[in-house]
């Protein structure tokens, strides 16, 4: 065991190697911090909760409602054992998602509220500005009655706090690298087809993506410094987004 702070840190559909493409700003913000990420791929075993200092569920192109998703039950069960074992988890789009449902709120079919492209959202969290921020989603969350809700947009929840525990539905990790995965997937697929209809592009995200790369990574390290900060990864005297 690293003897520096460890985010386990959970992909989906994926590789360990490009778990870490995939983390984005999250593993930059990861390794300038000094914690260490170990990268990890839903559906295959996982350290215990207890042995690691936080996780990160990050997106899929699956639903966190849809219980015939293979590994989604053991994914779900898994990070009820995190929430009990006090293991900090910060969940980002699916993830999101999923930590909203683990903790009493719901995931669902977005019906029309879906969101794609950079979005500006309303906050009232020192931590998230209003961005923009990067959404690609079809689903969304109803935050947990017990949380704080974080931020809004005119569609749907954003963001949501439970003690130590966040939830996200926009994308803060992203990076022109995790673009070219979501591009590589999407192409030639009946999603790229409905891009027209979304009034959406992959030109025109590639471009916005490579844009605002770094004014994204600034936000997104406010956003990590600040959970980290209440999931003991980083000091509590660390100034926040410096």
């Amino acid at each position: 065991m690293s003897s520096s702070p460890t985010l386990l840190v959970i992909g989906h559909d994926t590789t360990p190697e490009t778990v870490l493409v995939q983390a984005g700003t999250l593993a930059s913000w990861a390794r300038d911090r000094g914690v260490t990420v170990l990268p990890a791929v839903a559906g295959t075993e996982l350290p215990p909760p207890s042995d690691v200092d936080a996780i990160a569920v990050l997106g899929s192109i699956e639903g966190a409602w849809d219980d015939s998703v293979p590994w989604l039950a053991s994914e779900i069960a898994y990070v009820e054992r995190a929430i009990a074992a006090g293991t900090p988890v910060l969940g980002i789009c699916f993830g999101g998602q999923l930590l909203a449902r683990v903790l009493g709120g719901s995931a669902n079919r977005a019906d029309g509220r879906h969101e794609n492209g950079f979005r500006t959202i309303v906050s009232s969290c020192d931590a998230i500005d209003d961005g923009p921020w990067m959404e690609f989603h079809f689903d969304s969350f109803t935050a947990p009655p017990t949380s704080e809700v974080l931020a809004r947009s005119e569609r749907c929840d954003q963001a949501f706090r439970l003690g130590a525990h966040l939830g996200v539905q926009f994308h803060p990790e992203i990076t022109p690298a995790e673009f070219e995965i979501w591009a590589g997937r999407w192409a030639g697929t009946p999603l790229e087809d409905r891009f027209d209809e979304l009034g959406i592009s992959t030109a025109g995200l590639r471009a916005e993506v490579a844009e605002r790369a770094e004014s994204s990574r600034v936000r997104a390290w406010r956003l990590f410094d600040d959970f980290g900060q209440r999931a003991g990864l980083v000091p509590a005297e660390l100034e926040v987004g410096a």
